[in-house]
């Protein structure tokens, strides 16, 4: 009976210096930050995203990317409920990726293929794509795989971990969210083995 009276009086202690402590605002924001980004989603699909980068009237970035989609004829594979992570070339990297070449110098069979090399399945937000450690392999649409390194590098090649493309983490172009999927925008088009 003391051991339960104790156990009492030293709950209404912690209670009533809880009561007491006042609740910091900076804790509840960190809080609210932490929230996982995979809860987020948008109306707009993956294909309506790159449409809207596409047609921006300053700093349009996927021009190239949806020519590539209409070329190859699989637009219709960002626009499905199926979710997807796409790593999006910026038209920059479609440019360099091209030099003097026009996408109607590859058959619309290898521009899909290129393009599906930059598709995995499911919603992967960075926090499941950038690895702490080790390089993480992901397994794309077209069943080859590319490794992305704790520095948001790419390579396409394991054996030496060059870096073939970065996630632009800087300038805040990845964990896009769509209906259907997940967005993150790299600097260079991914060329698998053909």
């Amino acid at each position: 009976r003391i051991l339960s009276s104790f156990g009492i009086a030293l709950l209404m202690i912690l209670f009533i210096s809880c009561e007491q402590e006042p609740v910091s605002e900076e804790l509840n924001t960190a809080d609210a930050m932490k929230a996982s980004v995979a809860a987020q989603k948008s109306d707009e699909s993956i294909a309506a995203i790159v449409v809207k980068f596409a047609s921006a009237e300053e700093d349009a970035q996927f021009t190239l990317l949806l020519a590539a989609l209409n070329y190859a004829g699989i637009t219709s594979l960002f626009a499905e409920s199926d979710q997807n992570t796409v790593f999006a070339p910026t038209d920059a990297a479609f440019e360099i990726f091209l030099g003097d070449n026009s996408l109607t110098d590859f058959t619309p069979e290898q521009v899909a293929a290129i393009l599906s090399y930059h598709v995995t399945e499911g919603r992967r937000f960075s926090n499941s794509v950038v690895p702490k450690n080790k390089p993480r392999e992901i397994e794309t649409l077209l069943g080859s795989s590319i490794y992305v390194n704790s520095s948001a590098g790419i390579d396409t090649n394991d054996s030496d971990m060059e870096t073939d493309a970065s996630i632009l983490v800087g300038a805040g172009l990845f964990d896009i969210p769509a209906s259907n999927g997940v967005i993150h925008v790299i600097d260079e088009v991914l060329v698998p083995e053909l």
